[in-house]
């Protein structure tokens, strides 16, 4: 009993030398180093965004705080910016 098959085996039967779907699916499944490249660039850009927004709504709360003058918008989008900041801290975490 053969354990494993030789390139020669697998040559000189023509059936077996089809490559199945679910082979087929498997390897398309199997962890590659450019899949696990993407995962990391995906994560870094989800942050990059975060962070964009964290800067964003910090400067549109010191807009509103100096050019109109309204405290209670200010504290809105300075509530968010650190509800990001929690949010990516906690995203950090894990």
């Amino acid at each position: 009993m053969k354990l494993f098959k030789s390139r020669s085996d697998e040559a000189t039967n023509a059936d077996e030398a089809t490559v199945s779907p679910v082979a087929v699916v498997r390897r398309l499944d199997a962890a590659s180093p450019a899949r696990s490249r993407r995962v990391d660039y995906d994560t870094f850009g989800n942050r990059l965004l975060k962070v964009a927004v964290v800067f964003l709504c910090t400067v549109n709360a010191l807009m509103w705080e100096f050019y109109t003058e309204s405290r209670m918008m200010a504290i809105v989008w300075a509530a968010i910016a650190v509800g990001f900041v929690v949010w990516i801290a906690r995203d950090v975490r894990r």
